[in-house]
């Protein structure tokens, strides 16, 4: 059974590290998936010719806030062209939505429930042997009419997953920002973030982390971005990862999403020493308003963290992002001016302002469906959508 493995990224300039980890984690079972990335400004049309002549039996698809829209119309495309294929489904905009996609596009064959590295191969490799998949981690499926939600899928180990890249694979992402993790999961639970549906953090071993950091240094990677939703997490692991790639060569730009609070003195002093243009922070400030951060169950010493960013801004040795976001609970227009000032006050090199999405699986919107009515759900989920 020919297996395709697709999706649509925001940008040219972005890869999908899903689609890397569910191809590796495929070959390492013995499966040999066809890779084929697109983007949002491709067209639907396109897509679908190109994947018709790939022929796939088995066509799994990454869903994302900015594809999902676009995904949907090609799943009803690709079952008029190929009835047969089997459309899988996996990623955040449809784990925590599974059963009512299910239910609305009959098209849609399996969900992957969570991360897929070990979900995604094993479902593949039972509708290769024709086992049933009733009893497989991490997947909704269908039964005749009915469907079946499982629960979502977590790989515990995060060493035992392959590394998303191959020596291969430079030559396609040598002109795009490269992802990584070397962690999953967050302490904190901010309600319109993901971390609010998860509990706990999990990391990868030093010594893996070290491995990964010198085959994109051999391969003099323009930029590498880390995708923990705070690198910083923990000390321990955090402070060793600095440290080595301060000390390599070369001129790989690696950014971390961190929570600058967190930054004691000793490694304040330290970043300092840095090598201009090795690191870039990005800080989420989102707002100042306490009554704000109080309602999106936001920790935030604002002193501290405008500390951190005066200490760092000092050396001007790494490039620092603050972030905003604009439509939080109990943020008027005035109030989110003020909180706009005191971000710009800190002079960072730039200030990011995004807009309130309200991403499945987030307390934010579960409290918005719940509590505060549909009507203002409809409204927010509409402004998140035109955003994109």
């Amino acid at each position: 059974m020919k297996l395709v493995l697709s999706t649509m990224t925001a940008k040219f300039s972005h890869s999908s590290l899903a689609l890397k980890y569910l191809e590796k984690s495929c070959r390492r079972e013995g499966l040999q998936p066809v890779v084929k990335e697109y983007t949002i400004n491709t067209g639907v049309m396109s897509i679908l010719a190109d994947l018709f002549g790939a022929q796939p039996d088995i066509l799994g698809l990454a869903c994302h806030i900015w594809n999902m829209k676009a995904t949907l119309a090609l799943v009803g495309l690709i079952k008029k062209v190929l009835p047969n294929t089997i459309v899988v489904l996996g990623g955040p905009e449809v784990t925590y939505d599974a059963g009512r996609i299910m239910d609305e596009y009959e098209e849609v064959d399996f969900i992957i429930l969570g991360e897929g590295e070990e979900a995604f191969p094993s479902l593949i490799k039972a509708l290769q042997s024709g086992l049933p998949v009733d009893t497989l981690p991490g997947i909704a499926w269908r039964c005749g009419n009915e469907i079946y939600v499982g629960t979502a899928a977590v790989v515990n180990r995060l060493d035992t997953l392959p590394f998303p890249y191959e020596d291969s694979d430079m030559l396609e992402v040598k002109d795009k920002i490269i992802y990584y993790e070397s962690s999953r999961g967050c302490p904190f639970s901010c309600q319109y973030c993901l971390s609010s549906a998860t509990r706990g953090v999990r990391f990868l071993s030093l010594e893996r982390v070290f491995s990964d950091m010198d085959f994109f240094l051999k391969h003099g990677v323009r930029q590498v971005k880390f995708v923990d939703r705070t690198f910083n997490a923990k000390r321990e692991h955090y402070v060793p990862i600095l440290q080595y790639l301060a000390a390599a060569s070369g001129n790989t730009n690696f950014h971390f999403e961190i929570s600058a609070e967190l930054l004691d003195d000793q490694v304040l002093e330290f970043l300092q020493t840095v090598p201009k243009g090795r690191f870039q922070f990005e800080i989420g400030v989102q707002s100042t308003n306490l009554q704000t951060l109080d309602a999106i169950q936001r920790k935030c010493d604002w002193t501290r963290l405008a500390y951190s960013v005066k200490k760092l801004r000092t050396a001007n040795n790494i490039h620092l992002h603050l972030d905003l976001i604009a439509g939080l609970p109990f943020e008027s227009y005035q109030q989110f001016g003020k909180s706009f000032n005191d971000v710009y006050a800190l002079r960072p090199h730039m200030l990011q302002l995004g807009f309130l999405k309200l991403l499945k699986g987030s307390g934010i919107r579960q409290s918005a469906v719940g509590s505060a009515g549909k009507q203002l759900y409809e409204l927010c989920r509409t402004q998140a959508t035109q955003s994109y």
